[in-house]
């Protein structure tokens, strides 16, 4: 991710977004003028999961305003993030960012990475995974339909007694299969 990006978001977020605690805007001010910290800066969703990740929080999104995560312990002393952030700066950091709406804000989401710890897919609601699935299928049983019965069409008009006779019977098996409702 190239740095000059990643610093034009931290210099839009200090300059417009107000924290909860002035030290958030001090350690963004650090990441944003220090080019080599920055190189190994990630932005990602959950850096809770990480090795390494800071949570940042603007005054509309409630919880703490900056929580370091390191090695499955949480720390909020923020001259303990710093010294973190300083003293390792070679070690990659994961920062996840919440503001006011950030998925409308277009730099942020183009530097926003995955996150390595965490994949997407793991993330997501089994009841929603299976109501997808579901769907799926029945489109996929709906197309099976439409092209028998296109199959069906093409053998009367060929007079192919034994197609049609064949297709019937798999349309049949198919419409046999009960219809999955959506999960509403």
């Amino acid at each position: 991710m190239d740095v000059r990006e990643k610093k034009r978001f931290l210099d839009w977020l200090i300059q417009n977004v107000t924290f909860q605690r002035r030290e958030v805007s001090w350690i963004l001010n650090y990441l944003a003028n220090h080019e080599a910290i920055l190189a190994n800066v990630r932005f990602v969703e959950h850096a809770e999961s990480t090795e390494r990740g800071i949570v940042i929080r603007d005054l509309s999104v409630a919880g703490e305003a900056l929580t370091l995560f390191l090695e499955g312990k949480s720390f909020t002393d923020s001259d303990q993030i710093f010294h973190e952030i300083r003293l390792n700066w070679k070690d990659p950091l994961y920062l996840e960012c919440f503001f006011a709406n950030s998925w409308d804000h277009p730099t942020y989401l183009s530097i926003l990475e995955d996150n390595p710890y965490l994949s997407w897919n793991e993330s997501i609601d089994p009841t929603i995974l299976t109501a997808v699935n579901d769907y799926l299928a029945e489109e996929q049983r709906r197309a099976r339909i439409t092209e028998l019965y296109q199959e069906i069409d093409e053998a009367l008009e060929k007079g192919d007694k034994e197609t049609f006779l064949r297709l019937s019977q798999e349309v049949n098996d198919v419409l046999q299969k009960p219809e999955k409702k959506p999960v509403e």
